[in-house]
């Protein structure tokens, strides 16, 4: 049996990285994997935003597994952008995430801080502590990371309590925070004003046919 799982998953892994690859060329743009939960709000993808293979599943909902967040196809050294102003919590590397990126940002609406959070970065482009904007650059994608057979972006929102420093506490549902509503995915366009508080969000990869720099 462990002879079988040893070749096995190589296999296993290579059908997933070819099957993503033809998937990136698929579904470039505006496309969005049928969700396995019933969601009362259906999710409203730009035609010029990367498409989305899998969406947020909560640990308690009805699908047999959860999924922490939203998986983005996107090519290797697609630029990550900054989902909102914020402070960078943490960069580092983990065996299954890879190279990661967390920034902290203030209060949503609910009052409560917010933590977004990038995995599976080639290569990250800023530092602990530092200050930065909505839209900038935070790295570029990849495949680090077990979790990382094919190129995309797995990107998650949490929930931080009010101590200090601030903890997360719990996974939210990107599709709660985009700047133009629930459900609504809002690109970033350095051309547009937004506002800066209460925290919303905007897609963490550039559009087609929008400035981001």
């Amino acid at each position: 049996m462990t002879i079988i799982r040893a070749y096995l998953l190589p296999a296993v892994t290579i059908a997933l990285a070819l099957s993503a690859c033809n998937s990136i060329e698929k579904r470039g743009y505006g496309w969005v994997a049928r969700s396995k939960l019933a969601e009362p709000t259906p999710l409203q993808l730009p035609v010029n935003a990367p498409s989305i293979s899998q969406r947020f599943r909560p640990a308690d909902g009805p699908a047999n597994s959860n999924h922490r967040g939203f998986d983005i196809l996107v090519p290797s050294a697609t630029p990550i952008l900054a989902a909102g102003d914020g402070v960078v919590w943490r960069v580092s590397f983990s065996v299954l995430y890879g190279r990661q990126v967390f920034v902290n940002h203030g209060p949503g609406e609910a009052g409560h801080g917010l933590q977004t959070r990038y995995f599976h970065l080639s290569e990250q482009r800023v530092t602990e502590g530092e200050a930065v904007r909505r839209g900038q650059l935070l790295g570029y994608s990849g495949r680090s990371g077990l979790a990382g057979v094919f190129q995309h972006l797995h990107f998650e929102v949490h929930r931080l309590d009010d101590s200090d420093p601030p903890r997360t506490v719990g996974l939210l549902d990107p599709q709660a925070y985009w700047v133009d509503g629930v459900g609504r995915i809002t690109c970033f366009d350095l051309a547009r004003r937004f506002a800066p508080t209460p925290v919303r969000l905007t897609y963490p990869v550039p559009c087609g046919g929008l400035e981001w720099e």
